[in-house]
């Protein structure tokens, strides 16, 4: 069975119990394959490739989406209101990075859910999918701005949004925003792009420490989900910088570029 993710995020559980390790999460409306059918969880196939356990009631049959789209959500978290108005009541936040069809309605997307009926999303959470950020080493603001928007959020093994992320789930998902599909884990990550020097470093580079990677938004500034910051923080590799950190700088394995 072909299904879609129909909560704002879905744990992903290594085995078939919700007391297992969570791997990943499913963003709202991500499509995903039903491989294995368990008692209280399906195993489920990403189109990324990556499998996982998620509990049965997150996942609906997918026949088609339907309406305009996609639409994408460019803010950290996307109220879901009752109506198309403001104020309206919050029914629930989507994450940065979901994918939405719908009607447009006076400056609002108006989507139709199995959990919720018809909601709806201000304009000003979304872009078109054609209006994705582009990236440019000469003007990296762009970059920086989206990566910015996770600054706060805090660290959670698995994790794919402002609720909680770590670490290749952050950098996955800015790369995304800018049309860059990168495996999920940190293992994989680091075999995808190309190997460069780091003193050749610049925004948008991998930089990759054991089991670890950031997102460089200068030469020696990065950002990255960690434990130590507590979550998404700046730190760099410049001893001059107040954001310095010598253990990172000590033990940068690689730097992988992955725009061209």
């Amino acid at each position: 069975m072909t299904g879609r993710i129909n909560i704002n995020v879905a744990d992903i559980r290594r085995e078939p119990t919700d007391r297992s390790e969570r791997v990943s999460q499913g963003l709202f409306n991500e499509i995903v394959e039903v491989i294995e059918d368990g008692e209280k969880m399906h195993k489920v196939r990403f189109l990324d490739g990556y499998e996982g356990w998620i509990i049965k009631q997150f996942v609906s049959e997918h026949e088609g989406f339907y309406g305009q789209g996609p639409y994408v959500i460019d803010s950290g978290l996307a109220p879901v209101l009752e109506k198309a108005e403001l104020p309206s009541k919050r029914l629930t936040l989507l994450p940065y990075g979901a994918k939405l069809y719908g009607a447009v309605e006076e400056g609002f997307l108006r989507i139709n859910t199995e959990r919720y009926g018809n909601i709806y999303i201000s304009g000003y959470n979304i872009i078109g999918g054609d209006e994705l950020p582009v990236f440019s080493v000469q003007d990296s603001y762009n970059l920086q701005r989206e990566a910015e928007k996770f600054l706060g959020a805090p660290y959670l093994w698995g994790g794919r949004s402002m609720f909680g992320v770590d670490c290749s789930g952050f950098v996955g998902l800015i790369a995304a925003q800018f049309g860059v599909t990168l495996p999920r884990d940190t293992k994989d990550q680091i075999k995808f792009g190309t190997q460069v020097a780091r003193e050749d470093i610049i925004p948008g580079d991998q930089l990759f420490f054991p089991g670890h990677v950031a997102l460089a938004i200068t030469n020696t500034q990065f950002i990255h989900s960690s434990r130590t910051n507590g979550g998404v923080a700046y730190n760099s590799l410049d001893y001059r910088d107040k954001l310095y950190n010598e253990s990172l700088d000590k033990s940068l394995v690689t730097v992988r570029r992955i725009f061209a």
